[in-house]
């Protein structure tokens, strides 16, 4: 049996030990770190254990699971372009985003654009309110958002069929 103890162990804790030796390996405990077997009600709490930046409890099940896996690698990239990707697209947001020194003509240096394709959702102040607060908090805090560009492809569906509408584009313009 494998041991933690120092070799001055007491007969005491040696025997604690063996006793207590099988306590991590219930299936129990194996769920509860296992993110797609878990019951959904641990899932606020293995998102706090896993430091999620944001919760929404209204979020679709998939959606959270997918939240709790990929914090560990949007911590480890946070504050760079890939991590303002990477928390829009989970939500169905196609993103691209220019850097001011690959924008034509450039930008004032430290700011960049981002362009959303917002496909099959609507536009409201609650998704823009979503998408700022997803941005902000991925971003370096050295970058600045100049403009902010919202293209919407709503999908209609009519009589079985999915009809693309005319798409809309709403731009917002940086302050002078």
């Amino acid at each position: 049996m494998k041991s933690l103890l120092p070799p001055n162990a007491t007969d005491l804790e040696k025997k604690l030990t063996e006793v207590n030796c099988d306590t991590f390996d219930l299936p129990s405990i194996r769920i509860v770190k296992n993110f797609d077997n878990v019951p959904s009600a641990f899932l606020p709490f293995l998102a706090y254990q896993k430091s999620v930046d944001y919760w929404d409890d209204s979020w679709q099940e998939l959606l959270k699971r997918q939240v709790i896996k990929s914090s560990k690698e949007q911590h480890k990239i946070k504050g760079t372009p890939a991590s303002i990707k990477r928390a829009l697209e989970p939500f169905g947001y196609e993103v691209t985003l220019i850097e001011w020194f690959k924008a034509e003509p450039n930008l004032v240096p430290g700011t960049f654009n981002l362009e959303l394709n917002v496909i099959g959702k609507s536009l409201n102040a609650e998704t823009y309110s979503e998408i700022n607060r997803l941005v902000s908090e991925s971003k370096a805090a050295s970058r600045h958002l100049a403009n902010l560009t919202v293209t919407i492809n709503p999908i209609l569906t009519t009589r079985n069929l999915i009809v693309h509408q005319t798409a809309l584009t709403y731009t917002s313009e940086p302050r002078a």
